[in-house]
C-alpha cells in the first residue's frame, strides 16, 4: 500500500510542476503577445514610422470616401495626415487623442486625411468614427499609394505637413504634434 501512496505522491508532484510550468508559459505568451501588438508602433530610436520630417512626400493619387481626388499637390501647410488600422491596439489607444487634436485643427475635416489600412469590412466602424472628422482614404495595406508616398513603416502614424508636400512633423503618437496634449 505504501508503494501506491508514493507513486500517487510522485504523480501529484509531477502534475503540480506541469501546472506551474504551463501557467508560467501562458504568462510569458501574454507578455509576448503584448510586445508583438506594440511592434507595429515604432518606438523612438527604432527608425522612422514614416519618412522623416523635412522629407518630401512621394507622388500619389487617391480618391477619398466622398469621391474627392487627392494628390501630393493637395497637401498644404498645417494639414494632418494619419494612418490607422483596425488590427492595431496602439491605433485604438491613440484614436481619442487624434480625435481631440483633429477637432481643434483649423480648417476642419478639409485639413485632415485619415488613411485606413485594411479590408472594407474591417474598416466600416473606423470609417464611421472618423468620417465626420477627416477625409477618409482606404488602402488594403502598406503597399497603397499614400502609404508608399509617406514611407509608412508601421501604425499609427501622424504627419503634420509643411509647405510643398514636405513633412513638418512625424511620429507614432499624437503628442509629437505641436499643441497636442500628452496622453
Amino acid at each position: 500500500m505504501s508503494v501506491l501512496w508514493v507513486a500517487l505522491a510522485v504523480v501529484f508532484v509531477i502534475c503540480l510542476l506541469n501546472l506551474m510550468l504551463t501557467l508560467a508559459v501562458i504568462r510569458r505568451l501574454r507578455e509576448h503577445t503584448e510586445l508583438i501588438n506594440r511592434g507595429r508602433v515604432q518606438p523612438p530610436g527604432q527608425g522612422e514610422i514614416t519618412l522623416p520630417a523635412g522629407s518630401q512626400v512621394g507622388d500619389f493619387r487617391v480618391v477619398t470616401g466622398d469621391n474627392r481626388e487627392v494628390t501630393r499637390d493637395d497637401l498644404r501647410d498645417g494639414m494632418l495626415v494619419a494612418f490607422f488600422s483596425p488590427r492595431c491596439p496602439s491605433c485604438e489607444e491613440q484614436k481619442p487623442a487624434f480625435v481631440r487634436y483633429a477637432s481643434d485643427l483649423p480648417g476642419g475635416r478639409d485639413n485632415v486625411i485619415a488613411v485606413l489600412l485594411g479590408s472594407p469590412e474591417e474598416l466600416s466602424g473606423l470609417r464611421e468614427e472618423l468620417g465626420g472628422l477627416a477625409q477618409i482614404v482606404v488602402e488594403a495595406d502598406v503597399d497603397g499609394a499614400m502609404s508608399k508616398a509617406f514611407g509608412l513603416n508601421g501604425y499609427p502614424a501622424f504627419c503634420l505637413m509643411g509647405q510643398d508636400g514636405v513633412l513638418a512633423v512625424t511620429g507614432f503618437q499624437v503628442d509629437v504634434l505641436p499643441g497636442a496634449v500628452a496622453l
